[in-house]
């Protein structure tokens, strides 16, 4: 398929190929990386390398106009506003994690919690800064842009809105769930990232822009990653501190705020993305005549 070729892309085959292969190219960026580089520093450097090759890959296939359908168009700050409204959903991303870990308790989970903090350390000082660098300013970039960027736009074309956004959502976690944790944890982790990745997707849909997904993405990595480094001052238990699930006197207010923003969002229709032009007929050749 041409890059001039209005079907819109990807299709869902084409994104699980584009995600398998940006996640290959990050795997053989860090296993080069980490002989040279700390943890954090490797992490970056792979999502940059590999979501950053496949999704100007694929965005080479996205037809015009490109700016539109790839979310790179300004957002107003308002439904920037809205969109952090979303923020605490990471308190239900990690209740779904909580969830599946009840049904299945992984029986590595201290070696899964052990790797995490390893790769993304809290501790306070230049570990947490170089971990708030990767995780609240590479990560929701590079993942908003190949995620909510490059697919969402090709599934919403293909699918409809609804089973983009959320067709999106599933591929973005499953691609979290680590190949070396068991199948428990993987499925935490991937519940975890499926909920995060509807309000993303649900941000960005709404929205027109990434500017709104991006912002969502940063603060909740920000409240994540915070939460670990002063779990000792405030602990949340389920969510920072051992506990089997995340207090309903939290949940709740959670998920109040959380439908003040969906329904802020929904006040306005998303944008809507301009048909690509037409092919042009070939002018004929002078053999032809």
């Amino acid at each position: 398929m041409k890059a001039s070729d209005p079907k819109p892309w990807p299709g869902p085959l084409a994104a699980l190929g584009l995600t398998v292969l940006g996640a290959a190219i990050a795997v053989a960026t860090a296993v080069v990386a980490r002989a040279h580089l700390s943890p954090t520093a490797t992490l970056g450097l792979s999502l940059v390398v590999g979501l950053g090759c496949a999704g100007a890959l694929g965005a080479a296939y996205v037809p015009p106009p490109h700016a539109e359908r790839l979310g790179l168009v300004r957002v107003r700050g308002r439904r920037v506003l809205a969109a952090l409204f979303l923020t605490p959903v990471v308190l239900w991303a990690q209740q779904a994690g909580n969830w599946i870990r009840a049904l299945a308790p992984p029986p590595d989970a201290q070696e899964v919690v052990a790797r995490r903090l390893a790769q993304v350390p809290t501790e306070p000082g230049v570990a947490l800064f170089e971990t708030l660098v990767v995780t609240v300013g590479l990560a929701p970039l590079l993942e908003e842009w190949f995620f909510r960027g490059v697919i969402q736009q090709g599934l919403v074309a293909r699918l409809g809105a609804w089973a983009g956004v959320g067709a999106t959502a599933l591929i973005f976690g499953w691609i979290h769930g680590s190949v070396t944790d068991s199948p428990a944890a993987w499925g935490a982790a991937a519940a975890q990232g499926v909920v995060l990745g509807l309000a993303f997707g649900y941000a960005r849909h709404a929205t027109g822009s990434l500017g709104a997904s991006v912002a969502l993405h940063a603060a909740t990595n920000s409240v994540s990653v915070l939460a670990l480094a002063y779990a000792h001052a405030v602990p949340v238990p389920g969510f920072n501190a051992p506990a089997a699930h995340v207090s309903p006197a939290l949940l709740a207010p959670a998920a109040l705020l959380v439908g003040l923003g969906v329904w802020w969002l929904s006040r306005e229709a998303p944008p809507p993305i301009p048909d690509p032009p037409p092919p042009q007929p070939e002018e004929p050749s002078a053999d032809d005549s």
